[in-house]
């Protein structure tokens, strides 16, 4: 195992998380949770640096907690969950006007969904890069792209009463969109002064039948090209907000604009501590206890912000619940006198990609999997209200009801639900007919965005919650016959998600874990969109509204296109053979 090294920063943020070894929790959990969502980790992307920093530190609290070593490798769980991308050896910005002009290569950066080419053609600027003309605006009125490379503002237009319907078409899938849609064969998207950092490239998206090139720029690269205009792009910006009008015009040159991308393996990591029970006839069964520690990093996947870039924190989602099991495991190997059966504490990682490292737990466990009894998993634990708290799957083993009102001594309000829905880590652990709890306390405004700060957090609900849990633990840990799995209904195991998501609509869809091409269904809920246009079990969606989809994030992007009422067509794969399948999807 090598040895785990440590920052002196995190060093002295441990010092103090385990100063108290009696009434800590609180502080212990604030210490956890500011540190995992501070600027350093830089939001936790799943297979970048700042998730190895993360990991790095939860493996150095279990060890500080006395939990044994349980991954493949010392506490950590490695694997690939698909490629990353950054940039790759051709990516140049040469704007032709008299002169030639070369772009700084750290000014400029290739966009996710670019294609891989090299083109040139006039350039023309055209604002934010919006064309909404039934709601009196639109940057293309004046200007043709065709042919041509679209200039476009970055952000959203600030003006005084300016429209939803505007602002949504100013979002950054939503404008390149509509540049390609005008015929731009490639589109430089300019930073503003205020937010210059460039986008970032995360995980390698499948390829898409996008044929434009995509460059991001600085705002220095955008004073250059908007020179013939007179004006800066922080004047550009500040007469369009002063006016409400678009001031598209062609920038008189024309460049070319070359950009690559290359994957590579990524590399993600699950972290596990193990403590060992007591009992010789019952330690060989465990208690499994996670939650998932990355996040958004920047918003390169799942970001509700108009468009990434900033970091996303994560506070309550879910350096709450990761702070909450690290927590957990100091308070139980204190007093592992009282486990009969053994407890195994799981950081997941890529849980925001699909529930990845979830997944690849239980395919690939590091315990024998039919000793696993129970999974309790701990989501947005952090802002607990009214002191109320969701738990979720109740109904995987007839005796969850009886077992939480027993340990709720604190006499907290708990939502309790028989489905196990939600779409977090206990899924695929209920899928092997694994009896789960979800511990959630709601969704707030700050839900995948950047506002989602240490700051928010309710410590005192999160200690209760981790109270709650380990009286709960203790329960499970000694009673003398194992909980017996039963299959809950799942009335609506996609509209939790559908809400934490802000879909628009909801279909009903249980998608299953799976890397091929297309989204591949696990089921689908009862009484749902779904299963009233007869999707089921095994189906593989290829297609929506006319538009191959290749992956689930492909699919969900198409939600924002559907209406409830309205229906869509789906083409699924079943059997072997494609059908048309019409779904009307209805509001979360």
């Amino acid at each position: 195992m090598r040895r785990l090294l440590l920052v002196a920063g995190v060093g002295l943020l441990l010092v103090g998380a385990f100063a108290d070894r009696s009434n800590g929790s609180v502080s212990n959990l604030q210490a956890h949770v500011k540190y995992l969502a501070s600027p350093e980790l830089e939001g936790r992307f799943a297979i970048a640096p700042g998730a190895f920093k993360a990991a790095d530190y939860i493996a150095r609290v279990f060890e500080q907690s006395g939990l044994e070593p349980k991954g493949t490798n010392g506490y950590f769980q490695d694997w690939t969950p698909f490629n990353g991308s950054r940039p790759g050896a051709e990516n140049f910005l040469r704007v032709k006007r008299g002169s030639v002009w070369e772009a700084p290569a750290e000014a400029i950066r290739p966009m996710t969904a670019t294609a891989n080419t090299k083109i040139e053609g006039e350039l023309v600027f055209v604002g934010y890069g919006i064309s909404q003309p039934n709601a009196g605006y639109d940057d293309y009125e004046s200007v043709d792209v065709s042919g041509k490379i679209a200039v476009i503002l970055r952000g959203t237009p600030r003006w005084e009463g300016v429209s939803a319907e505007i602002q949504r078409a100013a979002r950054l899938q939503a404008k390149i969109a509509t540049a390609v849609q005008k015929g731009a064969i490639g589109v430089i998207l300019v930073n503003q002064p205020d937010s210059d950092g460039l986008l970032p490239l995360g995980f390698a998206r499948r390829p898409t039948n996008n044929t434009a090139v995509l460059m991001n720029v600085q705002a220095s690269v955008g004073d250059k090209l908007l020179a013939p205009l007179g004006l800066t792009v922080a004047e550009a910006v500040k007469r369009i907000h002063e006016t409400g009008l678009p001031i598209s015009a062609s920038l008189n040159a024309t460049a070319e604009l070359a950009a690559s991308i290359e994957t590579f393996p990524a590399t993600a990591r699950n972290v596990i501590g193990f403590i060992p029970g007591n009992d010789p006839q019952l330690r060989d069964e465990v208690i499994v206890i996670g939650a998932h520690y990355d996040h958004l990093g920047y918003g390169e996947v799942g970001s509700l912000m108009p468009e990434p870039g900033e970091i996303h924190h994560g506070a309550d989602d879910n350096a709450s619940g990761t702070a909450a099991i690290m927590e957990l495991a100091r308070l139980l190997a204190q007093n592992r006198d009282r486990l009969k059966r053994s407890v195994l504490v799981i950081a997941f990682s890529a849980e925001e990609e699909g529930l990845l490292g979830a997944a690849h737990f239980v395919q690939n466990p590091t315990v024998p999997r039919e000793n696993i009894v129970a999974m309790l998993n701990f989501d947005m634990v952090g802002r607990m209200t009214n002191n109320r708290v969701s738990v979720s799957g109740v109904g995987t083993a007839a005796e969850w009801e009886s077992i939480l009102k027993a340990a709720n001594t604190d006499n907290l309000t708990l939502q309790l639900s028989a489905s196990a829905s939600g779409g977090s880590d206990h899924m695929p652990f209920m899928q092997r007919s694994i009896p789960v709890l979800f511990f959630f306390t709601g969704m707030h405004p700050d839900y995948h965005r950047s506002s989602d700060t240490w700051d928010k957090i309710n410590y005192e609900g999160q200690a209760q919650i981790v109270a709650l849990a380990e009286r709960v633990v203790y329960d499970i840990a000694n009673r003398s016959e194992r909980l017996q799995f039963t299959r809950p209904q799942q009335p609506q195991p996609s509209d939790q998600r559908a809400q934490r998501s802000g879909f628009r609509v909801r279909l009903g869809l249980m998608p299953a874990y799976s890397e091929e091409d297309g989204v591949l269904l696990e089921g689908v809920a009862p009484n749902s969109p779904a299963e009233k246009a007869g999707l089921k079990q095994g189906d593989r969606i290829i297609a929506a509204m006319g538009q191959r989809v290749k992956n689930i994030e492909e699919l969900t992007a198409l939600y924002e296109k559907m209406e409830p009422g309205k229906p869509v067509e789906l083409i699924v794969v079943r059997e072997g053979k494609e059908l048309k399948i019409q779904v009307t999807p209805e509001a979360p």
